[in-house]
C-alpha cells in the first residue's frame, strides 16, 4: 500500500504498478473506506486505486466551491499524477455521477468504466427540495437523525435490521465527515447537469451495476444507462439496496472481477 498527497488528495494505491488499474470514486457522504472489500478482494490481480474526494476523508476543503467538474478535474489529475495508462473507473452514486461526466469530458482517457447505483438524470425539483432539508438538518446540529435516515434509506431492510456491524460500519464513516463537505456535496448534487445524451456516445466497455432493493436510486435508472450505451452489461446485485459494494461485497466483487477479466495483464 502506498500513499500519495495529489493537489490536497488523499489518494491510495495497492498492487504492481506494472498491473491494469482500476481507480474506485466513492458515494455522498462517505470516503475511500467504503472500497475496503473491493481493494482487498482485487489487489492481487490489479493496481487498484482509491481516494477521498475533496473535502471527504483525509482531502483537504479546498475553497470549498465543489461541482461535479472539479472532482472529475480531481479525478483526471490522480490519473495523469499516478501515470496510470488508461485505467478502469468505478463510480457509486455520486461517484457514479463523477464517472459519467469523466466520460463526457475525457473518455479517451480510461479503458472501462463501472458505474453503480447511479443515474444520468439531473435531480427535479422534489429531490432539490429533499436536499436542502439535508442541509438544514446538517446546519442545524442534526447530525446524528440526518446519517441515521440516510442509512435506513441506502440499505436493504434487511441489511439496515440485520447487519449491525455494517450499519455502525457507515455511522463511523459518516461522523468522521466534516459538516462543510456534507452541504457542499449536496449542493454540487443539486446543481449537476444530466448526461443522458452522452450515453450513446460512450464507446468503451461498462459495467451497470444496481443494488436490487435500492431505494435511493431504484434499478430502473441503471436500466436506462444500459439500454442507451453501446457496449455494455447490467448486473443487478441481490441482497442489496443503493451499497452493494458494502451490502453484499461477494457478489458485487465477483461481477466486477468477470468484468475485470479481459483486462488482466498477463504475467511472463
Amino acid at each position: 500500500m502506498t500513499k500519495h498527497n495529489i493537489r490536497g488528495l488523499n489518494v491510495v494505491e495497492s498492487g504492481e504498478a506494472n498491473k491494469q488499474a482500476i481507480i474506485f470514486v466513492h458515494a455522498f457522504p462517505m470516503c475511500s473506506r467504503m472500497w475496503d472489500k473491493q481493494v482487498e478482494a482485487l489487489q492481487d490481480k490489479f493496481r487498484v486505486v482509491v481516494y477521498d474526494l475533496r473535502g471527504f476523508g483525509y482531502s483537504e476543503y479546498g475553497d470549498g466551491h465543489f461541482t461535479i467538474e472539479s472532482h472529475v478535474s480531481d479525478l483526471i489529475s490522480i490519473v495523469d499524477s499516478l501515470k496510470l495508462d488508461k485505467p478502469v473507473v468505478c463510480g457509486l452514486s455520486m461517484g457514479g455521477y463523477i464517472t459519467l461526466r469523466a466520460l463526457e469530458l475525457y473518455q479517451s482517457k480510461f479503458k472501462g468504466a463501472i458505474v453503480a447505483d447511479s443515474k444520468a438524470e439531473g435531480d427535479n425539483n422534489p429531490t432539490k427540495h429533499a436536499r436542502s432539508e439535508q442541509m438544514k438538518m446538517v446546519k442545524n446540529g442534526q447530525r446524528e437523525q440526518f446519517t441515521e435516515n440516510f442509512i435506513k434509506a441506502a440499505l436493504s431492510e434487511a441489511n439496515f435490521t440485520e447487519n449491525a456491524e455494517l450499519v455502525e460500519f457507515l455511522k463511523k464513516m459518516i461522523s468522521w465527515q466534516k459538516n462543510e463537505a456534507i452541504t457542499g456535496a449536496l449542493l454540487t448534487l443539486a446543481a449537476r447537469t444530466d448526461t443522458t445524451e452522452g450515453l450513446d456516445k460512450f464507446d468503451i466497455k461498462m459495467l451497470i451495476v444496481a443494488g436490487k432493493e435500492d431505494k435511493l436510486t431504484p434499478p430502473e435508472f441503471s436500466k436506462i444507462i444500459y439500454g442507451k450505451t453501446r457496449n455494455s452489461d447490467l448486473k443487478l446485485i441481490s441482497n442489496a439496496g443503493h451499497l452493494p459494494n458494502m451490502e453484499n461485497p461477494e457478489e458485487f466483487n465477483a461481477a466486477i472481477l468477470d468484468f475485470m477479466k479481459s483486462y488482466e495483464k498477463k504475467q511472463g
